[in-house]
């Protein structure tokens, strides 16, 4: 299983959520909430950011229960 963060769209609003995948490579679930970015060093949140930069270039997913 792997993971990225993707914009999901929910009831009009637009946020960022962590995504899971099956090894096939298909959506099998996400967070129930937004993320935000968060880290222990600066260098740490240099990077978050960079992985939340990557899920702006990606097509915007719908939030699902």
């Amino acid at each position: 299983m792997s993971w990225n963060y993707r914009v999901l769209e929910n009831e009009g609003e637009l946020a960022i959520y962590e995504v899971y995948y099956d090894d096939s490579g298909a959506v099998k679930g996400h967070s129930l909430t937004p993320t935000y970015p968060r880290a222990e060093s600066f260098d740490g949140l240099k990077e978050e950011l960079e992985l939340y930069a990557e899920a702006l270039i990606k097509p915007i997913l719908k939030y699902q229960e």
